[in-house]
């Protein structure tokens, strides 16, 4: 369970303070399905890098499962990242000289995981998300879904306890948005993951669970009665 309390970030722009996030109080069951809106510039992205350790909080904590993940040394957040958190970005960011299997293997580089069963939990992870046929294609060779769909396997493919997805829709059109939120949505139930996702999307805002809404860096968050 994440539990966010008064979690501040503020930037220095010229002469300017921004106030990304301005005191966020925020609990995230385990298993929860949180989608986060809000307009451009009001904070989407930045509470998503803290929630992944990616960037640290000006002030508050940010505990996950009993952890403050904004009071660790560097390593031992790294080591949180590689192991229990699993990252989907709108740009897809696979290396293009690598195959969707190699790709996906790098995600398990980092836990010290033996060639020959990274290469097994590799190829598993991609069928799971439809594309076992394609483990030996470069990026250049699939579509916008079909990497995107890569990403994914390469996220979940440590089996992490918390996915964060960022516009991960958001270079689709509308038929690849569908079948990637059905991935998303199909891996979300049968991994028991916590799935918390930003989009500028209204249609799939409206479909989740939770709904969270950043403005000027403040958080309002409502059941989605509507999903």
């Amino acid at each position: 369970m994440y539990e966010l309390r008064a979690v501040t970030k503020h930037y220095t722009r010229a002469k300017d303070t921004v106030h990304a996030l301005d005191g966020i109080d925020l609990t995230i069951p385990d298993g929860d399905r949180l989608v986060i809106q809000g307009p451009t510039g009001g904070g989407k992205s930045t509470l998503l890098q803290m929630l992944g350790g990616l960037d640290r909080p000006t002030s508050g904590e940010i505990v996950l499962d009993g952890t403050d993940l904004a009071a660790l040394p560097e390593a031992r957040l790294t080591r949180v990242r590689s192991e229990s958190i699993g990252f989907v970005f709108q740009a897809f960011n696979l290396i293009p000289t690598l195959t969707a299997q190699e790709n996906v293997e790098t995600a398990l580089v980092p836990l010290g995981m033996k060639p020959k069963q990274r290469r097994e939990q590799a190829a598993e992870a991609l069928k799971s998300v439809g594309l076992g046929e394609r483990r030996a294609h470069l990026p250049g060779e699939m579509s916008g879904g079909q990497q995107q769909r890569v990403a994914i396997a390469r996220a979940l493919v440590k089996q992490p306890k918390v996915l964060l997805a960022d516009e991960p829709t958001g270079n689709l059109d509308e038929s690849m948005r569908d079948e990637i939120m059905d991935v998303l949505e199909r891996m979300w139930e049968e991994l028991g993951l916590t799935f918390v996702m930003v989009t500028h999307d209204s249609v799939i805002a409206r479909k989740a669970p939770r709904l969270a809404t950043i403005r000027e860096g403040r958080i309002s968050v409502k059941e989605n009665t509507r999903a």
